[in-house]
């Protein structure tokens, strides 16, 4: 039994550390993404709107590392939000001969994520209230 423990406290330290060592692998790797965007925008001559929504992903990847790093754990909208980043990108880039049902479906993605955002958010502070309320009643059960 004493073996078993043991082994199961090393691997917990050893994936610890892997999880960390790759979370700042991920955190450098967006900090390098955004340098190389930084560094092309002298080539371009000009500072367009898709770099700097490029940054903003990487930075929301960067925030959501730092995050987990915290709380090692990462709400479920951060990658939301990652992704309404990135298919309002895929707007920006496209040009006027895409047909227009991409931009709907594109459109209706953004819609559809930021809805489901506000639907877990709305979900949490619900549930967080229930618990404190549950919480209450039971004081003052015990009071009485």
């Amino acid at each position: 039994m004493r073996i078993e423990a043991f082994i199961d406290r090393m691997l917990s330290t050893l994936f610890r550390y892997v999880e960390k060592t790759v979370l700042l692998l991920v955190g450098g790797m967006s900090l390098l993404a955004i340098a190389q965007v930084l560094m092309q925008i002298p080539v371009h001559g000009e500072i367009r709107l898709e770099d700097i929504l490029l940054i903003f992903i990487f930075i929301e990847i960067m925030a959501m590392a730092n995050v987990y790093f915290v709380r090692h754990a990462v709400p479920f909208t951060y990658p939301m939000f990652i992704a309404v980043t990135a298919l309002s990108r895929l707007v920006v880039l496209q040009g006027k001969e895409v047909p227009i049902s991409n931009l709907l479906y594109e459109g209706a993605g953004i819609l559809l994520i930021s809805i489901s955002i506000l639907i877990i958010r709305f979900s949490q502070r619900f549930s967080q209230d229930a618990q404190q309320s549950h919480n209450r009643s039971e004081l003052k059960h015990l009071d009485d």
